[in-house]
């Protein structure tokens, strides 16, 4: 699919599946939807996003639907779109029966819209290419077998690699055919195997999602590194430097709120015993953690850095940069400036936000600035400045000012923590997020 087509296609509810869905055209530019205004969402927003977001309770389902969007571009990881419709059937489990229904329906039928990828412009005339497919298999098995449809029109020998943006040839690698397609290799279908008899061995978890525990820096304004549940909707809990804390809240929500099952509480057990056998302070003990549930992160690649704040390394020079960078524009920039009914907006950096694998940012209070997270620090700063002029009703000062933190962000390095504390800092909020490690979509670091 062309990424410079609107959306022409309506989408139906899917009833099971193998039901043959109808394709998603979505327009966007330098690989970011052109339509992330808040206003416009009810206009062009296609027919699945609408249907998320009025499935459930909006504090969970409109959250769901504005990250919807991102899985779906072109420049997004093979396996984000199933990620994300992972994420929606995880969170249903907390509704009542009927809800959950429908929003496992709407997960199906989500995981099987068309992904947006670029033609082929090295070629006279641009050929069109199909997207490639994720090489896992889904946490749920409502998900099974399911994978984004392919547009008739493109050539079905060519790919668009995200990770490479180049074209790729049919059978060149093992994302080119979907993950249980019969000609998968032995290989690829034990691994298939292995997973989901993982995820079936760790129990059921009632109205929770699946435990797993986040390390980074940042995490509710800390400058040290510390231990947060990955998704804070089932296991509503700050930051703790004791893994145990969280661990401890975690297994007690399990059996006191969640209704798990004993195999999960017992498991849960295992996670916390796990983790104290780790290098303590460390994200090799989240790590540890997660791997009991099935879960495979990699939060021991990130440095730790102690209760003083003072980062180590390539992450201390970071963090000097950013601080330089936005110093002039921290200088007396709040004075005049009123936010309204909002609070100061800020902006966090970190990996596991919506139980994501990969770093992203998010608003820091949820009340004043409900948006779920995204890869793009963009979609974050534009959604907060926007709520100051049509919800908080702050003044032209603070109107402006967030303005020159969505300049200063941008003139920092992308998708790093060093655009959050440039954000921050023209608020007048030294964070030090720059000291968080980079990861990507599959939980792989790109920079520690």
């Amino acid at each position: 699919m062309r990424s410079t087509i609107l959306l022409t296609a309506a989408l139906s509810l899917v009833s099971g599946p193998s039901m043959v869905m109808g394709r998603m055209r979505w327009f966007e530019r330098d690989d970011k939807p052109v339509f992330l205004h808040p206003r416009r969402f009810g206009q062009e927003q296609p027919a699945v996003i609408q249907k998320l977001a009025s499935a459930c309770d909006g504090a969970v389902c409109g959250v769901l639907s504005g990250q919807a969007v991102s899985p779906l571009l072109a420049a997004q990881g093979e396996c984000t779109q199933q990620d994300m419709a992972d994420a929606i059937i995880d969170a249903s489990r907390q509704f009542d029966e009927a809800t959950q229904t429908n929003m496992i329906a709407i997960a199906q039928e989500y995981r099987q819209v068309e992904k947006n990828t670029p033609p082929d412009f090295t070629t006279n005339p641009p050929t069109n290419r199909n997207s490639v497919y994720c090489q896992k298999a889904p946490a749920n098995a409502e998900l099974a077998g399911l994978v984004q449809a392919q547009d008739p029109a493109n050539d079905p020998e060519l790919f668009f690699d995200p990770a490479t943006k180049a074209t790729v040839n049919l059978g060149d690698q093992a994302n080119t055919t979907p993950f249980d397609d019969a000609s998968s290799s032995a290989t690829r279908q034990k691994r298939s195997t292995k997973v989901v008899a993982r995820a079936d061995s760790v129990g059921t978890f009632g109205s929770c999602t699946k435990p797993e525990i986040t390390f980074g820096t940042g995490f509710d304004g800390r400058t040290e590194s510390s231990f947060r549940t990955g998704n804070r909707l089932s296991y509503d809990r700050g930051s703790a430097l004791n893994i145990d804390t969280v661990t401890t809240f975690i297994c007690d929500a399990l059996q006191n709120t969640c209704g798990a099952d004993a195999t999960a509480i017992a498991n849960c057990a295992k996670g916390a015993a796990a983790a104290k056998k780790a290098a303590t302070g460390t994200g090799a003990q989240a790590d540890a953690f997660n791997a009991v549930f099935g879960l495979d992160t990699n939060f021991s690649a990130l440095n730790a850095v102690p209760v003083s704040g003072s980062a180590t390394n390539a992450a201390a020079a970071a963090v000097s940069t950013t601080k330089a960078a936005s110093s002039a524009a921290t200088a007396g920039s709040t004075s005049g400036t009123d936010f309204g009914t909002c609070s100061t907006p800020q902006i966090e950096f970190g990996q596991g936000f919506d139980g994501r694998r990969e770093t992203s940012f998010q608003p820091v209070d949820k009340n004043s600035f409900n948006h779920g997270s995204a890869q793009a620090i963009d979609i974050i700063s534009q959604f907060v400045c926007d709520q100051l002029t049509n919800s908080c009703k702050a003044n032209q000062a603070a109107k402006d000012l967030c303005q020159q933190a969505r300049t200063a962000a941008d003139g920092a390095a992308a998708k790093t923590g060093a655009q959050a504390d440039a954000f921050n800092a023209v608020m007048g909020i030294s964070t030090n997020f720059a000291s968080v490690g980079v990861f990507d979509d599959q939980g792989r670091p790109v920079s520690s």
